[in-house]
């Protein structure tokens, strides 16, 4: 599917040690992914305005200055939209989401991405159930999720539903509970609480790849870190689990079950061999690694959500597991096994 509704743009007020500075030697200097020729040719074509009017490269930055750089539309990579509606009311829009799906705009997604489809104007040509909603101009992702990441996902309509919803999903009756799908040749146990710190993995050749950590590490990173995982089923070496948090960190459950000697499957950062996430990026990924991974996605799916709700009400929002589970011919006797199969 090719959807572009957006532009997109990137756009700075002019910072104060960048007053007199001339445009081409600020941008050059601040933004090296353009070299200064880049930036030159980018001005003189007229991709760079200075409020909203077309830049010269000589011109000399004023305080309150607003700059605006419009880059070439690239192709974004092929993701998948599909999704399935849970839940709406007039402050929230509860989805589920598919396993190659980014929320935000990051890296080389922009128009490929969750907020995209939810904040498109024209909505017939959209797939379901995006093409029935109304247009939301600006999503709040209350639960984020990463790219690679399925399942359930709670957006406010608003800002103050936003904050409203964020601060019901830290009191005791709220819940996040995950599936992950692990590889078991070291015996998972039927029960394990991991405690500890997450921070940079300064050892890892992959620069966002996070570490877990029993004791708090030196390191300005460092958050606490706090998961239970529950053993749901073991079939050969595999494993499946419930994951329930009680923080909310970025890599959480991958990060910790790696520490712990159970990666999670198709995990190309946390998984057998985290080389295979640097050749995916460059895309130079092999049948052999595609082979290793078995997925390809990581298995981590955000299968319920509890959300305490007014006058001691409470909603549980679940998703399945996804159909790349369900038909894989190694995970779905798993499935099967813990009584999560409903086809």
């Amino acid at each position: 599917m090719t959807f572009q509704p957006f532009i997109r743009q990137a756009s700075l007020r002019v910072p104060a040690d960048a007053v007199g500075v001339a445009l081409l030697d600020y941008l050059a200097g601040r933004f090296p992914y353009h070299d200064r020729d880049a930036w030159r040719q980018l001005i003189t074509t007229e991709k760079v305005l200075c409020n909203d009017r077309p830049a010269t490269q000589e011109q000399l930055l004023a305080s309150g200055d607003v700059i605006v750089y419009q880059p070439e539309p690239r192709p974004e990579p092929p993701v998948d939209f599909t999704a399935e509606l849970l839940y709406q009311d007039d402050d929230l829009l509860v989805l589920a989401k598919s396993a190659n799906l980014p929320c935000h705009p990051a890296g080389c997604f922009f128009n490929h991405t969750l907020w995209a489809m939810l904040a498109c104007p024209e909505r017939q040509e959209l797939p379901p159930p995006f093409n029935a909603l109304p247009a939301l101009p600006t999503p709040h992702f209350v639960t984020r999720l990463d790219r690679e990441t399925s399942g359930v996902i709670v957006i406010a309509r608003n800002p103050a539903a936003a904050r409203r919803t964020a601060r019901l999903l830290q009191t005791p009756t709220a819940a996040k509970q995950y599936l992950v799908i692990i590889e078991n040749q070291n015996h998972f146990p039927d029960v394990l609480t991991a405690n500890g710190w997450l921070a940079t993995d300064t050892a890892s050749a992959v620069r966002k790849k996070r570490g877990f950590y029993q004791d708090k590490p030196h390191d300005r990173t460092a958050e606490t870190a706090a998961t239970d995982f529950r053993l749901l089923a073991v079939l050969d070496d595999l494993a499946l689990l419930t994951a329930t948090l009680h923080t909310g960190r970025t890599h959480q459950i991958r990060a910790t079950l790696a520490a712990s000697g159970f990666p999670v499957v198709g995990d190309k950062i946390y998984g057998c061999d985290e080389t295979i996430y640097l050749r995916f990026i460059a895309g130079q990924l092999s049948s052999d690694d595609e082979k290793r991974l078995r997925l390809p996605s990581q298995a981590l799916h955000a299968w319920k959500i509890t959300l305490p709700r007014s006058a001691g009400q409470t909603l549980t929002f679940t998703a399945p597991p996804p159909q790349t589970w369900r038909q894989h011919h190694d995970l779905r006797p798993l499935l099967a096994k813990a009584g999560l199969l409903d086809d």
